[in-house]
């Protein structure tokens, strides 16, 4: 094995670490977000969409990348990297528009 397989080897752990990261953030904001707009908790952080909405947009788009980077593996995970990165693109101008 080359150090060229080796350092993307290392980048698809770190990227799939940091997906599954994302999506433990992602249910944790979820969570608090939904408390807190049903008045069991009070702080004010998530009396917007924000927080979720930021979160939502790296998740996306870091699952894009890996699904990218994996595409030369898996040649259906190109369709994937496609879906989520497009998704994160609309989240980023909902973001961008105000709308959360």
């Amino acid at each position: 094995m080359d150090e060229h397989q080796k350092n993307r080897m290392k980048s698809e752990w770190i990227l799939g670490g940091l997906g599954w990261f994302m999506l433990i953030v992602i249910l944790f904001l979820l969570v608090l977000t939904v408390l807190n707009l049903n008045r069991i908790i009070s702080w004010p952080v998530f009396d917007t969409y924000l927080p979720l909405s930021l979160s939502i947009f790296l998740g996306l788009f870091i699952w894009g990348i890996r699904f990218y980077l994996n595409s030369r593996k898996y040649p259906s995970y190109l369709r994937y990297s496609a879906f989520a990165l497009v998704f994160a693109l609309l989240q980023l101008i909902f973001l961008l528009a105000g709308v959360y």
